[in-house]
């Protein structure tokens, strides 16, 4: 059962595994067929992935900064935590704002 981003689900993937809110309030049963609107609650309560069914199009695009040279992500890496004031590599918020500001900062690289 692949887990999925939110922003990677789409119309028609089964829930293969509960979906709760941090109050264990259930949003999505298991074998629930996903529809725009299901999507659409799991981001306004901050859902941040599903598990579905194995079915096609579930695999996880690669990671940009995975196809860069080891040196280039090294150095793109260095220069944005330059910009991060007070950096707490253990809070998960924190790393998760860094690794969507990398992703980004990637993505604009290779558009050079």
């Amino acid at each position: 059962m692949p887990k999925v981003k939110i922003e990677n689900l789409h119309e028609g993937m089964v829930v293969a595994k509960e979906v709760k809110n941090m109050e264990d309030m259930l949003l999505l049963p298991v074998g629930c067929e996903l529809r725009p609107k299901h999507i659409e609650i799991l981001q306004s309560w901050g859902i941040t992935d599903v598990e579905v069914e194995a079915c096609e199009g579930t695999e996880e695009p690669k990671d940009p900064i995975l196809l860069l040279p080891p040196k280039v992500a090294a150095r793109l890496e260095a220069e944005l935590r330059s910009r991060f004031w007070n950096f707490d590599a253990s809070n998960p918020v924190q790393m998760e704002v860094f690794r969507l500001a990398l992703k980004r900062k990637v993505l604009l690289y290779k558009k050079r």
